[in-house]
């Protein structure tokens, strides 16, 4: 048996599910430890919260949590989908606009790879209207693909993939509040919520739909997941321990 998919002797990290999280990281050895032993993996993070949320069983009242990732106009059903795009389907590709444009200013086909793979949502939330992606960060503001700008990576893969089920795309950020990198996306969100600048950004399209921008800190997304959590299926689950893992990120 390959040694991702046992259990290590010593796991520091409260991970909810863990036998569901080696299901889906055992093909990423180096991930999956981190997620069980960094304290600091976003990967833990993203994967506790949204996971026991999806285990709600009252999908109107889940998709209400949902709101402020999503907006006030989300509505059941609703699926929450971790880590799909690169691995896991659907996959996220750059759009054949955007493949033709940088095909014109990179050299080599190494360089072009990094630019034109699948790329990772940490969170997927399906509903019959909105698809939504959404970004998990702590400090740092996450690079794309090659040192692309990671808001435009997914508003351009997203774009393309709400196209293809009929839908209108909501690109999401959750952050550590206080920090310079929620400082800077937020800021980053905003001046893209003008269509004009959006558009700019997007220069090898020759329309871009609508796109909704939405932020959230962890802090705030802790404050409903700890008030709501008698909902989810966490019986058996290492919940304090995780609630004094956020404590000690500041995230509570």
């Amino acid at each position: 048996m390959l040694r991702s998919l046992r259990r290590p002797k010593t796991t520091t990290n409260p991970l909810f599910y863990s036998e569901r999280v080696r299901s889906l990281l055992g093909h990423d050895e180096d991930r999956l430890q981190r997620a069980l032993e960094d304290p600091r993996s976003l990967d833990l993070l993203t994967w506790n919260v949204f996971e026991s949320m999806d285990t709600d069983p009252d999908r109107a009242y889940l998709a209400s949590l949902l709101e402020p990732l999503a907006g006030s106009d989300l509505r059941a059903p609703v699926r929450i989908i971790l880590w799909t795009g690169r691995h896991r389907e659907p996959l996220l590709r750059p759009s054949p606009e955007y493949v033709r444009h940088i095909r014109a200013r990179v050299d080599g086909a190494a360089d072009l790879d990094a630019f034109t793979a699948p790329i990772e949502a940490p969170v997927r939330i399906e509903t019959p209207e909105l698809v939504v992606l959404v970004d998990t960060m702590l400090d740092a503001v996450p690079p794309g693909a090659g040192g692309r700008d990671r808001v435009i990576e997914l508003v351009d893969a997203g774009l393309t993939h709400a196209r293809y089920v009929g839908k209108t795309l909501v690109v999401a950020y959750v952050y550590r509040s206080g920090s310079d990198g929620a400082a800077r996306v937020s800021a980053r969100l905003n001046s893209l919520r003008d269509p004009d600048r959006l558009a700019a950004a997007l220069p090898w399209r020759e329309r871009v739909p609508e796109v909704r921008f939405r932020e959230v800190s962890w802090q705030q997304l802790l404050r409903t997941w700890e008030r709501e959590r008698e909902h989810f299926m966490l019986s058996g689950q290492p919940v304090r321990d995780f609630l004094q893992h956020a404590e000690r990120l500041g995230l509570r």
